[in-house]
């Protein structure tokens, strides 16, 4: 064993001298308890020689690890850590190649439910994690989603309140699971849950600034994608107060305009968002069943309840003009679905071709010039304080 060990510390990584080592350690001759050493040693010895920096050496671990799992796989239950090492080793050579899903399902062949050795659940939680982001840099939601529910399982319910005094490792996988949780969700097109997920990820101070700032930018454009309602303003109004998104230099140019006017309520042009279009991502800007892109239907049911806020009664041909849209049956399906699903109070007359909003009545209307009158007195307090620092100073002081 000793010498074996010596060749295999010595040896020269190319593809035949690592094939004469691996078949030694794997001849039928050799005991089991040895076998397992032997193959334990050349997996050592092999990844410690490999520069993945030499595009030759990675072309080599490649082909060698290929053929070690190869020769393994009838032997999978006496070589379960040798496997789960070349697999690791195996998928980091092929995430460095940017080949996510190759690497996925390198992965998935590692052995996480023996019931021959112990493994902790940090192990599996890492290994489940790290399948979900590669198979979502493939844009394949579906197999992520399987597998982060594997991992859900892993992840107490208490992790939220218990991550200060859970290890680093720990720490990070759980941050990285909340990440891949709104990735998904993103994927998905379910731009309200994802919106909610970034943004309690740009408050965790684990992260570092810019990886915040990423989180705060998704959830921005995640709140103006999702579908228009209430729950929709609520996290609007969050973000609109974030003094984070006034003060970032790319926020506050490319997204705080547009994040403001929806916010506000009020119509957004094409030319409007035309910079904003620029930042989205291909799964964004997917077309739908009826033609559209998430980003045109978004500003669509955004505009219609912008509309809503300054109309009590509307002709579907005039709303469609507002809309954008082609005739005045598209803006009646439009609006006849936000309604349904409660997303806009108000009532259809088809036979007339009216819609009647219900909302900016009464208290609301009152509500409405309330919350008006205190942006705009919040928009001059800033301005003053950004003009006249040291005045504003000495008024708090006195």
């Amino acid at each position: 064993m000793d010498t074996f060990q010596i060749r295999c510390e010595r040896m020269t990584l190319d593809f035949e001298s690592a094939q004469v080592l691996l078949n030694e350690a794997l001849d039928e001759a050799v005991g089991l308890v040895a076998a397992r050493a032997a193959v334990a040693l050349f997996v050592s010895a092999f990844h410690k020689r490999c520069d993945t920096s030499n595009s030759a050496h990675v072309d080599t671990a490649l082909r060698v690890w290929a053929l070690a799992l190869e020769r393994l796989s009838t032997r999978q239950v006496a070589f379960e850590d040798s496997i789960s090492s070349i697999r690791l080793h195996l998928a980091d050579l092929l995430e460095m190649n940017e080949d996510w899903g190759e690497a996925a399902k390198v992965l998935m062949g590692v052995p996480l439910d023996s019931g021959h050795r112990q493994i902790e659940n940090v192990f599996k939680l890492s290994i489940y994690v790290r399948i979900v982001r590669l198979l979502l840099e493939e844009d394949d939601s579906v197999a992520a989603e399987s597998y982060l529910n594997r991992a859900s399982l892993l992840i107490s319910a208490n992790d939220a309140a218990s991550l200060a005094s859970a290890s680093q490792q720990e720490q990070l996988l759980t941050v990285q699971f909340r990440a891949s949780q709104a990735r998904l969700f993103d994927f998905k097109r379910s731009f309200l849950q994802a919106a909610q997920k970034y943004l309690s990820l740009s408050y965790l101070m684990l992260m570092a600034e810019s990886e915040r700032v990423v989180c705060l930018v998704q959830a921005v454009t995640c709140a103006i994608l999702a579908p228009a309602g209430p729950q929709r303003s609520r996290l609007l109004a969050t973000l609109y107060k974030d003094d984070r998104v006034r003060e970032n230099a790319e926020l506050s140019t490319v997204f705080y305009p547009i994040l403001e006017k929806v916010y506000l309520d009020r119509i957004l042009r094409t030319s409007e968002i035309d910079g904003f279009r620029e930042t989205l991502k291909p799964h964004q800007l997917a077309k739908l069943s009826d033609g559209t892109t998430v980003l045109d239907r978004a500003v669509i049911e955004h505009n219609v309840l912008a509309a809503s806020k300054i109309y009590t009664t509307i002709r579907f041909a005039e709303l469609g003009s507002l809309l954008g849209v082609t005739d005045a049956y598209a803006a009646e399906v439009v609006v006849s679905r936000m309604i349904g699903e409660g997303r806009v109070e108000g009532q259809i007359d088809q036979i007339e071709g009216l819609v009647y909003f219900y909302e900016g009545r009464g208290e609301d209307l009152l509500a409405a010039g309330i919350r008006g009158v205190c942006e705009q007195v919040d928009v001059l307090v800033d301005e003053v304080m950004k003009r006249n620092p040291a005045w504003v100073k000495d008024q708090m002081v006195a």
